[in-house]
């Protein structure tokens, strides 16, 4: 895939959607962002970290935010702009492209339109191979680089900036400024080079949002599994959806009737733990998406409805996730659940042990 035209959009981000693994965020304010951003500047050149001169400076870009607020309020030119020279200020250098932090219907589509209203071209690529409720998260964090430094760019034109400190504790002081500014900005994190992205190797994200997003076009959800590698877990009717969000981001328990007894999925924005009866099915760091069973279309889980007829549906993702750190990071131990990781498919192993 070479650009984003608008032609391709709805794939992108319908595909993005699976990446969300039930969070996300709603696609809808994001996908019109994108849309006006390319009748705007035309369609958006995607490059390969290879393409770019090893040195070459990019811009780590992800909107931040609770999923509520992210549903209403829209990132402008100016954020991105302010963004932009924050960071290429820092660095003493310019920015050679726009390089999205995570995957999910709002992080994929945000980071696209910001290069189109920068005139940079966007990675295909991005640093998460899914969608992680904390920049720190991060394949990049895994190979040992530091989330360090981060710009915050508020809707008012506010900069916040944190040069260095722990992980997390930026990560808490990140969560700590948001309200102030409206509960949503855009963020950059990272100290990254091209040379950097091509050694993480995480690469074609955007292309691959294009190649799911088009098999969830299809009808059924077979297409959607064979285009990511998943398997049905359950099919069943919600019986039950209880989630706060006393903090802004949502948690809780969707319970699923089903033939084979009662399944529960557990979710902290994004799923988390599948299981029936006791028994776990699957766990992140895997992902757990949620279809509508009559019209196979991905679903945030906090759209779920009492009565509603739904697929869950688990799929791999990147190995290094599937590591012993992949694990503490992001495992469902690392969410405060007394779980071991189980892989979409059932199976418990490490990387390169299976």
């Amino acid at each position: 895939m070479e650009h984003v035209a608008e032609s391709a959009i709805d794939d992108v981000v319908r595909g993005a959607v699976h990446f969300g693994s039930g969070g996300g965020g709603d696609p809808y304010l994001g996908q019109q962002l994108l849309v006006a951003a390319v009748r705007r500047h035309g369609p958006i050149p995607l490059v390969t970290a290879a393409e770019l001169p090893p040195d070459a400076l990019v811009l780590p870009v992800v909107s931040g935010g609770t999923p509520h607020t992210l549903v209403e309020k829209a990132h402008s030119t100016v954020e991105a702009e302010t963004l932009r020279t924050a960071v290429e200020a820092r660095a003493g250098r310019k920015c050679a492209a726009v390089l999205p932090i995570q995957l999910g219907s709002v992080n994929v589509a945000v980071p696209l339109a910001v290069a189109a209203e920068l005139g940079l071209p966007c990675l295909d690529l991005d640093l998460m191979r899914r969608t992680l409720p904390s920049i720190d998260l991060t394949l990049l964090r895994l190979a040992g680089f530091s989330v360090s430094p981060i710009t915050v760019v508020g809707g008012s034109g506010v900069v916040a900036e944190f040069s260095q400190g722990s992980d997390a504790v930026l990560g808490e002081l990140v969560r700590a400024v948001l309200p102030p500014l409206g509960l949503v900005a855009l963020i950059s994190a990272y100290r990254v080079t091209a040379g950097d992205c091509a050694r993480l190797g995480a690469v074609g994200s955007i292309s691959e949002c294009a190649r799911i997003g088009a098999a969830l076009a299809e009808p059924g959800y077979e297409p959607y599994l064979r285009a990511c590698g998943g398997r049905l877990v359950c099919t069943g009717t919600v019986a039950e959806v209880l989630q706060h969000s006393s903090d802004g981001w949502p948690r809780g328990v969707v319970s699923l009737d089903t033939p084979e007894g009662f399944a529960r999925i557990d979710f902290q924005n994004e799923n988390l733990i599948v299981s029936r009866e006791g028994t776990v099915l699957a766990t992140v760091p895997d992902l757990i998406a949620v279809a509508d069973a009559d019209t196979s279309a991905l679903t945030q889980t906090v759209d779920l409805a009492v009565g509603q007829e739904v697929h869950v549906l688990a799929s791999p993702v990147d190995e290094r996730w599937h590591t012993p750190e992949g694990h503490a990071a992001a495992g469902p131990r690392a969410f405060g659940y007394a779980v071991d990781p189980v892989r979409f498919d059932g199976s418990t192993s490490l990387a390169g042990a299976r």
